[in-house]
């Protein structure tokens, strides 16, 4: 693991990036550290907080004028000190663990006590619990649904890729059919041969009704084209035939073609086409609906499967092309929960968006570089991009541009648009921001997704994670969207670059390419404050999440919602208050999952004494180096 380097700061850099925190310390050998560029080229310089080191300690004493913040790097810092003040003062701070092992949790404990308080200690204050109770939900039953859902989705997913392990991708050419008149989806001829409305395409199925993926195939689907583009073809089941009616798959086809493609082709890349019939299929099918149990409290909407794509030789039930599977309409509950029309048809061109990004990103690590279904992007990154792939489409059909700070009211002016693509997203690192310390944001110890509400707050760590990474090192100009260019930094995530990297080191190897931190915990360092500092007055630009305006938001979803969870507050994320004052003594034990940070707030109404602060394991010794610590500190009066 990479820290921060000692070394003086450049005596070339301009008075506004050299404001290095001033230090008042009385101890000796007191060490000047350089500027670290951690906080995007159009912000102001993050600066590693001045250090001194004497009787048995590493301690730094913040000397912040409003709006300054400052990095302690990790490796021993084990006491903070916030000199005695004539005003009002605020600090926010961030302890942030750097490690990057998924499933790893440090324990800790922060002592916060006044200089001159008395030697008997009052009753300390104790660290909130900031897990989600049953009972924030109002309703117990919503709680279960969102679980639900998780579940099923890391059961499929956990599924498909166990399906296709040892699989070979497909390479070669597909064959032509014997009879033009009916295809199987897995011998389309190799020259692009569009498919016709009425046509009929056999596809095989591998997915069981209880999620196992079977390379082995389950059953035939016999389907008939219903609409067709150029480059999505809609299938419907002749299983489930017959409901939708009055052009309802041309609708979702158009918006397919017209909102969808575009953008995602922009920012992921175009998708290989292996069954050369120029289409992606789209396939509405009681396959998915079987998928969820009658008395289930959620629904499964669709997916994509990997299968799809290896070789028919090593997995029998693969159909050789680009599939993506949604719910059939079923208002009469042939198959499952009943499905009304209306449901399935509005909601498909969202769940499409996710999974094609999926799909694009998927072919371009395996099919397409040669690699193999180890290739697959980890759990945790591979959904923030799906995710953020909703984000743009929604963002392309309200017209509106990356950097453009929109408030609910600018986001929300089409109800449709917002509830299909946006506020799922905002739903999502609303529950992250409730326990971000607690949050598997690197996914379970085996980097796989970690069910239930801890899924939902590593998927809403990753898209806000990926949505503040574009909005401060995007090139400017000249975006698909207008605004930033961001595409290729989502590009260049979903393919892995040539040694198609995974997880936190295909993070670090983009930063790098894009002029961010290319060090994993100095992308940390530089991202800690945003979940709070968004849009907080005086914060600097570069913990801004450009692109939307988290306090408006939050603010009007929990007015909109009336306090429903995850807003249930305000604001999700609230900071673990200590008061500057002449009775502060206060023990916070606390854990950090792995690349989390936990969130105090430290302020004053008036003239305050110095308060000391003192960061060891919950056994009272000093943290070690390996255990990726470092402390982020904003003043904000």
């Amino acid at each position: 693991m990479r820290h921060l380097g000692f070394r003086p700061a450049h005596p070339g850099l301009p008075a506004a990036r050299a404001r290095v925190a001033r230090s008042t310390l009385w101890l000796a050998t007191l060490t000047p550290l350089a500027c670290a560029d951690a906080t995007g080229p159009a912000g102001p310089a993050d600066e590693l907080c001045p250090l001194a080191v004497g009787r048995g300690a590493t301690r730094a004493t913040l000397s912040l004028a409003a709006g300054d913040m400052c990095v302690l790097p990790a490796g021993g810092v084990q006491v903070v000190e916030i000199g005695a003040g004539n005003a009002a003062a605020r600090y926010v701070m961030v302890v942030q663990s750097a490690l990057r092992r998924p499933g790893a949790t440090t324990l800790l404990r922060l002592d916060a006590r006044a200089r001159g308080a008395a030697a008997a200690r009052v009753p300390p204050l104790v660290a909130p619990a900031r897990v989600v109770p049953a009972d924030a939900f109002g309703f117990e039953q919503d709680r279960r649904r969102l679980e639900d859902a998780s579940r099923a989705d890391l059961t499929f997913r956990m599924n498909a890729r166990r399906a296709v392990r040892g699989a070979r991708p497909l390479r070669a050419e597909r064959a032509a059919p014997p009879d033009p008149g009916i295809v199987r989806a897995n011998q389309a001829p190799a020259a692009p041969t569009p498919p016709s409305v009425g046509d009929t395409v056999i596809f095989s199925n591998a997915v069981h009704p209880n999620l196992d993926v079977d390379c082995d195939g389950i059953h035939d689907v016999t389907a008939v084209v219903r609409a067709v583009g150029p480059n999505f073809a809609i299938v419907e089941d002749l299983d489930g035939a017959g409901v939708v009616t009055g052009g309802r798959y041309e609708a979702v086809l158009g918006s397919l073609e017209r909102s969808v493609r575009p953008v995602l082709s922009a920012y992921f890349g175009e998708p290989a086409d292996i069954d050369g019939n120029g289409v992606v299929w789209v396939l509405f099918t009681p396959v998915v609906n079987r998928t969820t149990p009658r008395n289930s409290n959620t629904r499964i909407l669709g997916f994509f499967n990997p299968a799809d794509l290896a070789d028919p030789g090593d997995c029998a039930a693969s159909n050789g092309g680009e599939i993506l599977y949604l719910l059939a309409a079923d208002p009469d509950g042939r198959f499952s929960r009943p499905v009304p029309l209306s449901y399935a048809t509005t909601g498909a061109v969202g769940v499409a968006a996710h999974e094609l990004a999926h799909l694009i990103s998927a072919e371009r690590r395996t099919v397409l570089a040669g690699g193999s279904f180890a290739s697959l992007e980890e759990t945790w990154l591979s959904e923030a991009l799906a995710h953020s792939a909703e984000t743009f489409v929604g963002m392309s059909g309200a017209f509106l541009s990356p950097g453009g700070n929109y408030g609910f009211a600018e986001l929300s002016a089409s109800s449709a648009n917002f509830g299909t693509y946006l506020f799922p997203n905002f739903r999502r690192s609303a529950f992250y921001m409730l326990g971000p310390h607690r949050t598997p944001v690197l996914g379970d110890a085996y980097a796989r997704d970690p069910d239930g509400i801890s899924s939902l707050a590593m998927r809403g760590f990753g898209w806000l994670f990926l949505r503040w990474l574009a909005d401060q090192y995007a090139t400017q100009g000249g975006g698909r969207l207008g605004g930033a260019a961001e595409e290729a930094i989502f590009h260049d995530l979903a393919g892995g670059g040539p040694a198609r990297t995974r997880g936190v080191e295909n993070v670090e190897r983009v930063a790098r390419a894009h002029g961010a931190p290319g060090a994993w915990e100095d992308l940390l360092a530089a991202w800690a404050l945003v979940p709070i500092a968004d849009d907080l007055p005086g914060a600097p630009s570069a913990t801004q999440v450009k692109t939307v305006n988290l306090r408006d938001v939050f603010a009007a979803l929990h007015r909109e919602l009336e306090g429903r969870a995850p807003f249930a507050r305000a604001f999700p994320l609230e900071a673990m208050g200590i008061p500057l004052a002449d009775g502060t003594d206060a023990r916070i034990d606390f854990e950090l999952a792995a690349s989390t940070g936990y969130y105090f707030q430290f302020e004053s109404d008036g003239p305050h004494p110095e308060v000391r602060l003192r960061l060891t394991t919950q056994a009272g010794l000093a943290v070690p180096s390996s255990e990726g610590v470092r402390i982020v500190v904003l003043r904000t009066r």
